[in-house]
């Protein structure tokens, strides 16, 4: 039989859940008691969707989406960068990656890579997927995205994935040409 001390530090428990949330960039500053209780964080990070193509027509893909555990050694503040979503129409672009800057902190930097406008997904180790590599497809569906974020921009009006309407950090899409979506990240810990 184990101890209760096993499973709760601090012996037995006591510590309270936290987190933050980042729409935009921004900076998140760990606190003493987070650091002393360990400084473990779990950071969950996704990347800005890609914006469709007009004269192909084809559906952009979704930004990758990242879950890292990480261990931060001191208060030193992290740097939070939100990928913003790739424009549409005549002026297609990808998703820009979102970042979690923590190498000041005794930890490492973590990246959620933008979704592509042209549909490509194979760099990205857990993308939300939809777009297509073809230069003409109809059919294929946009990134859905994650949770509403990151989501890629449609193509073209009979496709689906994206967003309908204009939601922050969701990709827009209305009805078709939509921008994509911007990213996210969310930081969880304990103290």
């Amino acid at each position: 039989m184990s101890n209760l001390t096993d499973f709760f530090p601090s012996g037995g428990g006591g510590l309270t859940p936290k987190f933050e949330e980042f729409n935009a960039s921004g900076t998140f500053t760990p606190s003493q008691a987070l650091i002393d209780a360990g400084g473990y964080i779990e950071v969950f990070l996704v990347g800005g969707g890609g914006g469709p193509g007009n004269s192909t027509q084809r559906s952009a893909s979704g930004g990758e989406a990242l879950i890292k555990k990480l261990y931060l050694t001191n208060t030193n503040n992290c740097t939070i960068t939100i990928g913003s979503g790739g424009g549409a129409a005549a002026t297609p672009g990808d998703g820009g990656d979102s970042t979690f800057d923590a190498s000041s902190s005794g930890s490492v930097l973590v990246t959620a890579l933008g979704g592509r406008s042209d549909g490509y997904n194979q760099f990205m180790i857990s993308p939300s997927w939809g777009g297509t590599s073809q230069d003409v497809d109809r059919t294929s569906d946009a990134g859905e995205g994650v949770f509403g974020y990151g989501a890629g921009g449609k193509g073209y009006v009979s496709q689906s994935g994206g967003v309908n309407a204009a939601k922050a950090n969701s990709g827009q899409g209305v009805p078709y040409y939509g921008t994509g979506g911007s990213g996210y990240c969310l930081i969880k810990w304990y103290e």
